[in-house]
């Protein structure tokens, strides 16, 4: 019996044995779901090289987000069934029947990709696997998979399936998100599709190379990052003419196949911030637009700033020794995740000019505490999340702790100015 009839038969009957290497928000939402029982049912291990990750994992605890739902449940019902366990040795691999790599592929200081974690994992890989399927969700750039073909026994057939998840719902993705899936082998392809197809709820696997996969992910991701920075170029555009972004967007939205999206104070995420450098990489000439918007995107945090400086000007305030709490510090709203926050980087710009920051998430742990107690004595407030938990608030009170009522809003929560403050708004100045 052929090494691909094998496989397609253990894969089918749910008896391959799997090891899923990289416990993050990729590799371990997918290592959970595979190894249960109402969904994959598979042997699954996970490797990671963070032994605290580990540990976590082999005691059935959730080592992420722990506001992630359902996900936590499922880990431990894995882990006491024995369908799921954590290791940080890649000798593992040596009996493994499929391999999932799911570890950050970066970019470096020099918007490179830093492939250190990719490389690390395959040459572990490369010692032990010789017969295995072996699938890449990272995000890659184009010709990546090519390369990574050139370090792996002949036996092994590999393919790239770029992940699709998103915090706070990443079983929902990896469950009902259509998947794009390029085999560097027309089989390897096929074997990855009924692998998928065991964990999966949608049959919406589209089959192609593996060069084409790459080009999809990567640039999916830049798509994105081009309409954000439009956004956010009407927001800056209407605060030049004294417009309002939002009654401008939702009337240019008005008009059919025109869907602006809403501006904000910068993009934050793993992947948005890097995959477009991901794609330029390959490329011989700069990609034009997609380095436009990137520097947009990237400046916006900068623009937050300087809208805060106007308003504390105003309220007499110099910005060296203010006192300005950031409200929000997830990149994306109703999460705690931090990753690249514009939050982060307005902090640093504001602490760079001498102001001591305080910031304020209901949703992320150690940033959670009183709203009020973190405004008290501030002297201006910046909405940069938008939690809906920030949608009402009352300013009035709010107002009574702060030092000067200075208002910013980079997300269009607060839909008129509220009385005694100083207010400044992303595109509506």
């Amino acid at each position: 019996m052929s090494n691909f009839e094998t496989l397609r038969q253990k894969i089918e009957a749910h008896e391959a044995r799997v090891v899923v290497v990289g416990l993050g928000y990729v590799g371990l939402p997918l290592a959970v779901a595979l190894a249960h029982d109402g969904y994959g049912g598979f042997s699954v291990t996970g490797l990671d090289v963070c032994e605290k990750r580990v540990r976590l994992v082999e005691a059935g605890l959730w080592p992420l987000d722990p506001r992630e739902p359902v996900l936590p449940g499922m880990l431990k019902k894995a882990v006491k069934k024995g369908n799921l366990s954590a290791t940080s040795d890649y000798e593992v691999c040596r009996d493994a029947d499929v391999i999932v790599i799911c570890v950050p592929t970066p970019i470096d200081e020099h918007k490179d990709p830093d492939y250190s974690a990719l490389w690390a994992a395959i040459t572990g890989i490369s010692q032990y696997a010789k017969s295995a399927l072996v699938i890449i969700e990272s995000t890659l750039a184009p010709h990546t998979t090519e390369d990574i073909a050139q370090m792996l026994w002949p036996g092994v057939k590999l393919a790239h399936c770029p992940e699709r998840v998103m915090p706070g719902c990443l079983l929902h993705n990896l469950r009902y998100m259509p998947r794009v899936i390029g085999g560097y082998t027309k089989e390897a392809a096929e074997l990855a599709a009924l692998f998928y197809l065991q964990v999966i709820a949608t049959s919406e696997l589209h089959l192609t190379d593996c060069l084409t996969a790459e080009i999809v992910k990567t640039f999916e991701n830049a798509y994105r990052d081009v309409q954000i920075a439009l956004a956010n170029e009407l927001a800056l555009i209407c605060q030049d003419l004294n417009a309002d972004v939002w009654e401008v967007r939702e009337l240019v939205n008005t008009c059919p196949g025109r869907d602006v999206l809403k501006p904000g104070p910068g993009v934050g995420g793993p992947c948005l911030t890097k995959d477009t450098w991901l794609l330029a990489s390959s490329l011989g000439e700069p990609a034009e637009l997609l380095m436009t918007a990137r520097a947009i995107n990237d400046g916006m945090p900068s623009q937050v700033v300087d809208l805060t400086i106007e308003a504390l000007r105003e309220a007499k305030v110099t910005l060296s020794g203010a006192t300005v709490t950031i409200l929000g510090v997830a990149y994306r709203e109703g999460t705690s995740d931090v990753r690249e926050s514009p939050a982060i980087k307005i902090m640093s710009r504001l602490d760079r000019a001498g102001c001591e920051v305080r910031f304020y998430d209901p949703h992320c742990d150690g940033y959670d505490g009183d709203i009020a107690q973190a405004l008290t004595d501030s002297d201006a407030a910046i909405i940069v999340t938008p939690h809906q938990e920030f949608s009402n608030l009352n300013w009035r009170n709010l107002g009574g702790v702060m030092r000067h009522r200075v208002l910013v809003d980079t997300r269009g929560m607060v839909k008129e100015a509220p009385g005694g403050f100083i207010f400044r708004g992303l595109g509506r100045v």
